[in-house]
């Protein structure tokens, strides 16, 4: 009798799993952007709002990215802005987008200007969990200045931050 309600315990838990979602891996999140550029805009706006510059906000690009650990940086990209430029659609499960960056220039220990302009080829492809980045998987943060900015100030690199702020101006 004990077995049977074991039994019917157990069973009543796999299938609350099972319509809660709980089956799901939680380490790649689910996307509900309709689009890859949509992705691609959605990634590149946390990466220059400075999501990816610490462990404890990384997480947040989860949703648009296929890879679920990222090497630690010690370069970052200062932009100014960036723009969604073209899109190139192979099928309906993958995508290229290529994406213009306004580069300032770099901080790694010192920030060294170098205005340019980046361009940047975003593959999306189409999975389970939604459109997601596939490559680059190894590309430096790409940061706003005024981000950057509070960034290095928290870090106590506070001639860098000046560096970067004079560049925003």
């Amino acid at each position: 009798m004990k077995n049977n309600k074991l039994y019917c315990l157990v069973l009543i838990m796999a299938a609350v799993m099972v319509l809660s979602g709980c089956s799901k891996d939680p380490a790649t999140p689910q996307n509900t952007l309709a689009t890859p550029e949509e992705t691609v805009k959605a990634y590149c706006d946390l990466d220059a709002k400075g999501a990816r510059l610490t462990s404890a906000t990384w997480s947040k690009v989860l949703p648009y990215i296929s890879w679920s650990e990222e090497a630690g940086f010690d370069r970052a990209v200062v932009i100014s802005g960036f723009s969604i430029g073209k899109v190139q659609k192979k099928g309906d499960a993958e995508s290229a987008v290529t994406v213009e960056y306004q580069v300032l220039g770099a901080v790694s220990g010192d920030y060294v200007s170098g205005k340019k302009t980046e361009s940047v080829r975003f593959k999306v492809v189409k999975t389970g969990r939604g459109w997601k980045i596939s490559e680059p998987d190894f590309m430096p943060p790409h940061v706003l200045a005024k981000e950057m900015a509070k960034h290095l100030e928290g870090t106590k690199k506070n001639e860098a931050a000046e560096k970067v702020k004079s560049e925003e101006k």
